[in-house]
């Protein structure tokens, strides 16, 4: 595995177990190239850091009237109804 592989995986294996083909090569790649171990060692401080800050007070009501202005501009998603599938003749 390069340096590219690693960086687009090792968010999405952070701190994983798993013993997957992609999470022994990039742990294999960890181990051999400290670049990378520095990368994940800086994903891992931010993280820590941002888990580790105070959460802002939001005034009460604030939330609510977040909700109704999104609700207003963003439209609602089209849902389309489910065709019924077409029936094979045999």
């Amino acid at each position: 595995m390069d340096c590219a592989k690693a960086y687009r995986y090792i968010c999405d294996n952070l701190d994983e177990k798993l013993d997957s083909p992609r999470c022994r090569q990039i742990r294999q790649h960890l181990n051999d190239c400290p670049e990378c171990r520095a990368y994940l060692a800086s994903i891992k401080t931010t993280i820590a850091l941002f888990q580790a800050a105070p959460q802002p007070r939001v005034p009460a009501g604030t939330h609510q009237k977040l909700m109704r202005v999104l609700k207003r501009e963003i439209p609602d998603p089209v849902v389309h109804p489910r065709r019924k599938p077409a029936r094979h003749r045999t």
